[in-house]
């Protein structure tokens, strides 16, 4: 395989692996934030609330990548 092909072969799992990722942290945080019973509905709080704690996860997750 070229090292061309190989870049943009790395580019892509890369890529589809963190859209896997983010997905995911977004269904998880979906299902604590109503067990959590604080949320009955998906409405624009909930939405903006979400964000946030997507935000944040991604934040937790960087600082434990850098620090091992």
């Amino acid at each position: 395989m070229k090292e061309k092909e190989k870049c943009l072969l790395n580019r892509i799992i890369i890529n589809e692996t963190v859209d896997t990722i983010i997905d995911s942290i977004y269904e998880k945080t979906e299902h604590y934030m109503f067990e959590t019973g604080r949320y009955t509905e998906t409405n624009d709080e909930f939405f903006k609330d979400q964000v946030e704690y997507v935000n944040e996860v991604i934040k937790e997750l960087n600082n434990r990548i850098k620090n091992k």
